[in-house]
């Protein structure tokens, strides 16, 4: 075993068993790596002879397949043969555009061993999409599911720039295409079965090489290329932690495989704990289907986003016999109201974490770590974590400011080494700090407080205006399902809050429940962050990991503005003067 190795191990095995937040946050410290490649150094020498399970796969037609880690391990070896053969060399980056399946786990230990660098695409990309990515990321390879191949196609000229083109048939997609021949000049898959299942590098790789290169899911610009070198997975140490996953547990992470979230929770994080990992494929999301297969597989740990809890509240979740231990959310902040009615349900504390396609877990409620109302948590080990104002000093406690990563003595291995974009890099690596863009405060205790996106904070006569707050407390209303807040002007072309809303299955839009939505508001929220106007929509845009995009809602709002409309199902406070007993001001 060589060095490097050792150290991530010990690393591991500290944070497994740490017996509090205090004493994590004390030892831990960074090791320096040099020569790492997690898929050859860690996980084969981890899974070769290994029959314990590393994946069970299901899908919504009861198909099953359970994998062992070292049937992964060897796999995995003939997928880097077959991208050798096919001629991909060190540092060459790899786009996969797949859905969830056994194939895709086999191929990303593939392309690592292989020395490529992985670029995740998400399933939903248009052919315009896929040319701008392939273009941008400098792509030489491509893996797709059988169903985007053609897609991919439709991308046009920039298709001649790249080494191969590899097509992945699930086993429905073989039964379909049985007498189809796979697209033209591409590689048919099933090659791999005709390579040998041991892979011997030819090369170096270096800690600080390629490994995973993310595009951020654009919620407010053009979407970012983020790079992460082969220490990333050791970075996402920190996620461990915060998932609390450990050996034996059955970890489901609900995300899709085109972003960063899944390679947080659905490949690095279970497997550096050598837990097993549930992947269930779905068409559409369906609550009560995931929750029939927590209960059938027994998941001690489950993952989920803000959007999926919400879906899951309004099942009837104490009907199953779920094996729960541990559950947690992240990609948007948790209300307040979503937390406790969890816990009700499940009887489980909720923990919320943070971070970013840019980092591994960063700030997170840890194990044994008491939850506060309105705070996503303390800072995880490893990364030294301030709140600076716009001259980068730290401010007092309670006051709000950028959450800011300290990259100075030592740099976080969870950290990207930069986007695609010189002039955007030297925006957020600014006097030893990687700035977040997003705006929090911490209490006296350490806890962080989330307020929004440096962008999405606004200001509303002379008040700081902070979206995810009010959009919690809008939460409470019974009949809400989901919303999200802008700033607009009202008919005195002032900067006023919008709420835009969709409801609960059982609730309708209507005159009415505007006028009951807007009673409630104006008995639970302060007057300068009261909404002046609601729009009910049937579903919010989002991107693919389900955050709302709020550019969307403001562009929108803007155009209806400009042609001096209202929404079809927009209703202004001043709509109800009468029953709301409102004095013009």
């Amino acid at each position: 075993m060589n060095y490097d190795v050792k150290k991530f191990l010990e690393l591991r095995d500290f944070l497994l068993n740490v017996q509090n937040y205090d004493e994590a946050v004390e030892n831990f410290k960074w090791p320096h790596l040099t020569k790492f490649n997690w898929a050859l150094d860690y996980f084969d020498a981890m899974a070769r002879g290994n029959n314990d399970t590393a994946l069970i796969y299901c899908d919504e037609n009861d198909n099953e397949r359970k994998v062992t880690f070292d049937i992964m391990s060897r796999r995995s070896s003939k997928v880097a043969n077959l991208l050798n053969d096919l001629g991909l060399q060190k540092g060459d980056r790899v786009m996969i555009m797949m859905d969830t399946s056994v194939e895709i786990f086999e191929i990303l230990l593939g392309i690592m061993k292989a020395g490529g660098a992985i670029i995740p695409a998400a399933t939903l990309l248009s052919p315009k999409d896929i040319r701008d990515r392939i273009e941008r990321g400098n792509v030489k390879f491509f893996i797709s599911h059988h169903d985007y191949s053609k897609r991919v196609n439709e991308a046009g000229v920039i298709l001649e720039t790249l080494k191969a083109k590899i097509c992945v048939r699930s086993s429905q997609e073989k039964q379909k295409c049985d007498n189809e021949n796979i697209e033209p000049n591409w590689v048919d898959y099933s090659e791999t079965d005709n390579y040998d299942d041991d892979f011997s590098p030819f090369f170096i790789t270096y800690s600080t090489d390629d490994l995973f290169l993310f595009f951020t899911s654009g919620t407010t610009a053009k979407p970012k290329l983020v790079m992460h070198p082969h220490y990333y997975p050791v970075g996402h140490l920190t996620t461990m932690y915060w998932l609390d996953v450990q050996p034996g547990d059955i970890h489901y992470n609900i995300s899709a495989p085109g972003w960063a979230k899944f390679a947080w929770s659905s490949f690095f994080s279970p497997w550096n704990a050598k837990a097993t990992i549930l992947a269930f494929k779905y068409s559409q999301f369906n609550a009560k289907s995931v929750l029939e297969k927590m209960e059938k597989y027994k998941v001690t740990s489950l993952c989920a986003p803000l959007s999926v809890w919400k879906l899951f509240l309004l099942e009837d979740i104490g009907k199953y016999n779920l094996s729960l231990k541990k559950m947690v959310s992240a990609g948007e902040p948790l209300n307040p109201e979503i937390v406790n009615k969890a816990k009700e349900a499940v009887g489980l504390e909720l923990r919320e974490g943070y971070g970013q396609t840019e980092t591994t877990g960063l700030v997170a409620t840890f194990k044994g770590m008491k939850r506060k109302d309105s705070a996503i948590g303390k800072v995880a080990p490893g990364y030294e974590v301030k709140i600076l104002n716009n001259t980068l000093d730290e401010v007092k406690r309670n006051e709000d400011g950028q959450i800011a990563v300290s990259t100075y003595p030592i740099r976080p291995l969870g950290l990207l080494t930069g986007y695609d974009d010189p002039e955007r890099n030297k925006e957020i690596f600014k006097g030893g700090w990687y700035l977040t863009g997003d705006t929090a405060f911490m209490d006296e205790e350490g806890y962080i407080h989330f307020i929004g996106r440096v962008d999405d904070v606004f200001k509303s006569l002379d008040y700081r205006i902070s979206p995810f707050e009010v959009e919690s407390e809008i939460m409470e209303n019974p009949a809400v399902l989901e919303v999200g807040v802008i700033p607009t002007v009202d008919d005195r072309d002032r900067i006023v809050p919008k709420a835009f809303i969709v409801l609960k299955p059982d609730f309708q839009a209507s005159k009415q429940m505007a006028l009951e939505i807007f009673r409630f508001i104006r008995d639970h929220i302060g007057p300068y962050k009261r909404p002046r106007s609601i729009e009910f929509l049937e579903e919010f845009p989002k991107t693919i990991s389900a955050k709302v995009m709020r550019k969307d809602l403001r562009q929108y709002d803007k155009s209806l503005k400009n042609d001096k409309k209202r929404g079809e199902q927009e209703y202004f406070e001043s709509d109800f003067a009468k029953e709301l007993n409102l004095r013009r001001k």
